[in-house]
């Protein structure tokens, strides 16, 4: 990590490794959409997939995150920037690698507790934000997408949507201030252009 960039009198670490946080601006990547992978070839799309559904798995009416495209929705987003491609591949191939190293088979056919397991070592030993890259993208696909918000609404009522939504506002009832209009006035008039003193 090298110290060259400053901002005002502040020295800012700056690393060679770029920071998906800030590269991920570049990109508008809508959730939901029916998509194919652009980047990655079909053995690392699977890995990606599974990598994905191990991270969040179904539950109750929820499907895992596999299921609902959010490794479509990181290979595009990886696709519209170049510059973080790199870390999810080599964390593609390193989850792999761990795969065959630990279970002796790929990760797709991995258990769940072998996945867990293989992601677990991953992170530990993951330098290149491959891990926070993939959850943090993971999470963003799979909260984000209508299957999803639509099973949360039916588990426990929460729509997720409802920011977005407009809502009817029922017109204010004026009746409401018939007594307060009957009070006598709460202030003191004061003429106007007169300095006041104290």
């Amino acid at each position: 990590m090298a110290y060259d960039r400053k901002q005002g009198q502040h020295q800012v670490a700056q690393s060679s490794r770029p920071d998906y946080r800030v590269e991920v601006g570049r990109a508008e990547v809508p959730v939901g959409a029916a998509r194919t992978h652009v980047v990655l070839d079909p053995a690392r799309a699977a890995t990606l997939r599974a990598w994905t559904a191990t991270l969040i798995p179904a539950g109750g009416r929820r499907p895992d995150a596999g299921s609902v495209g959010a490794a479509e929705y990181i290979d595009a987003t990886v696709h519209l920037v170049p510059a973080i491609r790199p870390a999810l591949l080599h964390g593609i191939d390193e989850v792999e690698r761990l795969a065959y190293s630990k279970a002796g088979h790929a990760f797709t056919e991995c258990s769940a507790e072998e996945r867990e397991d293989v992601l677990r070592q991953f992170q530990a030993a993951d330098d290149s934000d491959a891990f926070s890259m993939v959850s943090d993208f993971t999470y963003e696909a799979y909260y984000g997408h209508p299957v999803v918000l639509a099973a949360i609404e039916a588990e426990n009522g929460w729509r997720g949507t409802a920011p977005m939504s407009p809502s009817v506002i029922a017109p204010f009832d004026a009746a409401q201030l018939d007594r307060v209009r009957t009070l006598p006035p709460r202030y003191r008039a004061v003429e106007t252009g007169k300095e006041v003193r104290s």
